[in-house]
């Protein structure tokens, strides 16, 4: 059960990551939390590291508790693309958007349903 919930949380991964400008760079990530907040009350907290790695806590809606999500990160140009730990998902690439710390957009996203969803993305101070 624990693998498909990881497994369906990697279409969530692409929603802390979504967005679009040019401007975008991932140092404003490095030491603070990138939340995602989805419609159905999916929360995301996301940490990203200098090393290319990134950790964090996912909450599915409705659930009273959270799993671990780590994997690895790289940039494709204007892309972030993100990789779950031991492949149990594929990469998950978006366009990046953001470049400081209170940095807010919206962006569609596949849901875990395979349906687009608008979610709230953020960049938070601290972790």
């Amino acid at each position: 059960m624990k693998l498909f919930t990881f497994v369906a949380a990697g279409a969530v991964f692409t929603a802390a990551l979504a967005g679009a400008a040019a401007a975008a760079n991932m140092e404003a990530r490095f030491g603070n939390t990138m939340l995602g907040m989805r419609p159905d009350g999916t929360i995301l907290k996301l940490y990203y590291n200098a090393d290319h790695t990134f950790s964090g806590e996912i909450t599915p809606a409705g659930s009273p508790t959270s799993f671990v999500a780590k994997g690895t990160w790289k940039l494709k140009g204007e892309k972030l693309c993100v990789m779950p730990e031991g492949g149990a998902g594929k990469e998950s690439c978006a366009l990046l958007k953001g470049d400081k710390v209170g940095d807010k957009w919206e962006t569609e996203v596949q849901g875990t349903d395979g349906k687009p969803v608008i979610q709230k993305v953020e960049i938070v101070k601290g972790r």
